[in-house]
């Protein structure tokens, strides 16, 4: 496309979503592209659906249409189906209908939003075993988790989406045989002292204690301090094997969902080589970005969970200050007005943070779900297992890209999606060092697969 554009807006979560509407306000203009047939991400995934709307809450549910409705109003330009696979300052490379495109504008805002941490564990490739997130998704969809709608589920993890889960699958009728709670009980008495600070946003708290009555009303069996997690069966998870209280046991499952929190994707900003910071308390990686949203790159902005992981009405917010902020770099609005427009959300997203700063601790993640037998497989695209990355740190491989170049883990299509945070976590203990001192895998692009036919042929004439 020969069009430069004010700005492109990469994923139409919350974020992009808000984004894309907060700087059609101002006159610019915006297209928007995303992989998914409709609006929403994640968290307002089919909301346009009478299935998706019956599962959420009434005030997200009033939230997403709402926000799915603006846009669609907005008169932005929308690609949905959409991948993209490549990126440079004021390029995107995507593929559309099938074609391989090249689209420019001034600005670019990134709106990945957030992704399962993927924790490895004996057995969990075995069909019957997935995340909390792709569960929901299968509710939302229609879809069942079993062919056997009476077979139990077993959750196991930490994280608040555990607790929404479970709650849908209550009102579905799901018999949950058993929540494993893997939570860091150190953090969590530290969030004590934080705890105050949720008062800034205490609807938010409300909202989470209505969900922890929820599976308290359902009378869900909860085991705490749980360690060593394993999926056993056949062809199929059969039950699920742990440790706590110092001893072993096991139950029957006939679907295991496990989370361990939400990461952002920073897949696209590694790629360009935007700075990112290591944050010790929730284990992840995130860019570095001013309170706009603007990151180290020339006409890069990221917004959403894709930031820092703050939950959706902080996306909301943070997608309207990133839209509203490049307008005024472009000169549409002056600087007192992009102020008079930014202020009301920058506010209210500064008491979004330090309310949630307790949650940090609360849900922070378990370094010792990394603690998994050599046999492990951790890389599924390329069959590296735990072992194999010990035994290259044993050799003498020291940061990550170093044991991913002697091992391949890492080098599948995902380019280390499933497996980086595993890599890294195993790297580090073996080392006795924190994951922050063995570094990030180095993201190549194109970092998604792209045929070499689309590739070839990147705005070819029709």
């Amino acid at each position: 496309m020969d069009r430069n554009m004010d700005l492109i807006v990469i994923g139409a979560g919350p974020a992009g979503l808000s984004a894309a509407c907060a700087a059609r306000r101002c006159g610019l203009d915006v297209t928007l592209v995303d992989e998914q047939a409709a609006p929403g991400g994640q968290l307002f995934r089919n909301i346009e659906t009478p299935m998706a709307q019956a599962i959420l809450d009434p005030k997200d549910r009033e939230t997403g249409l709402a926000l799915v409705k603006r846009f669609r109003e907005s008169g932005a330009t929308y690609y949905p189906n959409t991948v993209v696979w490549g990126l440079e300052p004021h390029k995107v490379y995507c593929t559309m209908n099938g074609k391989a495109e090249e689209l420019t504008a001034s600005h670019i805002v990134v709106a990945p939003g957030g992704m399962e941490r993927p924790v490895p564990f004996p057995g969990w490739t075995l069909p019957g075993v997935m995340g909390a997130g792709g569960a929901d998704i299968l509710l939302r969809s229609g879809g069942t988790l079993s062919a056997d709608k009476g077979a139990p589920v077993v959750l196991a993890g930490n994280g608040p989406l555990l607790l929404l889960l479970a709650g849908h699958l209550l009102d579905a009728g799901v018999n949950i045989a058993a929540w494993l709670d893997t939570g860091y009980w150190s953090r969590r008495i530290l969030s004590g002292a934080l705890m105050p600070a949720g008062a800034l946003d205490a609807a938010y708290v409300a909202k989470g204690m209505k969900m922890a009555l929820r599976v308290l009303r359902g009378k869900v069996p909860i085991v705490r301090n749980v360690t060593n997690i394993r999926a056993v069966g056949a062809d199929h998870v059969e039950k699920v094997v742990y440790d706590a209280g110092g001893r072993t046991h096991e139950i029957a499952a006939g679907t295991f969902l496990r989370h361990e929190g939400i990461i952002p994707r920073t897949h696209i900003l590694n790629s360009l080589g935007a700075k990112h910071v290591w944050d010790s308390v929730q284990r992840y990686w995130h860019p570095v970005t001013d309170e706009f949203g603007r990151t180290s790159i020339d006409g890069l902005y990221v917004a959403g969970d894709g930031t820092y992981v703050h939950g959706g009405d902080a996306s909301l917010l943070k997608g309207e200050i990133a839209g509203i902020e490049i307008a005024r770099r472009l000169g549409v609005l002056s600087d007192a007005e992009a102020d008079h427009r930014c202020t009301p959300a920058r506010r209210k997203l500064r008491a979004v943070r330090i309310a949630r700063g307790f949650l940090r601790y609360v849900f922070a993640p378990n370094p010792a779900i990394f603690n998994v037998p050599d046999e492990t497989l951790v890389c599924r695209c390329e069959c590296v297992t735990a072992g194999d990355i010990r035994k290259a740190v044993a050799e003498g491989f020291r940061d990550v890209n170093e044991v991913k170049r002697f091992t391949r883990c890492g080098m599948g299509q995902c380019q280390g999606r499933m497996c980086g945070p595993a890599l890294a976590e195993l790297t580090a203990a073996a080392q006795s060092k924190s994951p922050a001192a063995v570094g990030a895998l180095q993201v190549r692009q194109p970092f998604r697969p792209v045929s070499l036919e689309n590739y070839c042929n990147l705005n070819a004439p029709d």
